[in-house]
């Protein structure tokens, strides 16, 4: 009855334990030339992946920042870490981002921005990254309703990547900020998406082949020179 007794107990622990913890679950989802790995619990204020093509998407509900009637700054951040894995084939080309939202700006003193960092690095050469500011597109500085679009974006070449998979970290910023009662300033973002361009793999040139077979000729004939008679 004793031992009845401490496996409940263990079962009862254990289920809280897991319940009060969010358990890393690891997601693989298969592009048309590449892959993209990540821990699903981890993804945080971005939510739920999906792809189409060779670009990784997400669609949050959740990701805002606000401040009302002089409350000063307000912040909201949030960081997503992929890793892509090319196919047999193909080569990395370009890494790129895009992301949208919406922003509102009531009364004066109130101001909304947007912002981040697009980082990658070769997973078998980490020593070394590769990073682009996320920029938007333009000022957010459009007062009154209805709320105003925003985009922004990073790009940069990735053809320096010679391994076949990279790890890419997506680091967003919200900002937003009121100084003056009877103000309002809300930013949303709604979208992002990372797109991963690639090249077929290059095929050795003819010359490339014609060296290497005679190479591989000329090995022979020292190997049956070498044979006693």
């Amino acid at each position: 009855m004793k031992r009845v007794n401490l496996l409940a107990a263990g079962v009862f622990v254990l289920g809280h334990t897991l319940s009060g913890f969010a358990v890393a679950v690891p997601v693989t989802l298969a592009g048309s030339t590449v892959d993209f790995s990540f821990d699903d619990a981890l993804l945080g204020l971005f939510g739920t992946a999906s792809v189409s093509g060779d670009t990784l998407f997400f669609t949050p509900t959740a990701f805002a920042v606000q401040s009302l009637n002089g409350a000063g700054f307000s912040l909201a951040n949030a960081s997503a870490n992929i890793r892509v894995t090319v196919r047999e084939g193909y080569v990395f080309d370009t890494l790129g981002l895009i992301e949208r939202g919406d922003y509102l700006l009531y009364g004066a003193g109130g101001l909304v921005d947007v912002g981040g960092q697009l980082r990658a690095f070769d997973v078998g050469a980490p020593q070394t990254d590769i990073t682009a500011a996320i920029v938007a597109s333009g000022p957010l500085t459009m007062p009154g309703l209805p709320t105003h679009d925003w985009t922004a974006g990073a790009r940069f070449d990735a053809s320096a990547f010679d391994g076949r998979t990279i790890s890419v970290t997506i680091e967003n910023l919200l900002l937003a900020s009121t100084a003056m009662p009877n103000t309002l300033a809300f930013v949303e973002k709604k979208y992002a998406g990372l797109s991963v361009g690639t090249l077929a793999a290059p095929v050795p040139e003819v010359d490339a082949w014609a060296m290497m077979l005679a190479g591989l000729g000329l090995v022979g004939w020292a190997a049956l020179r070498r044979r006693p008679a």
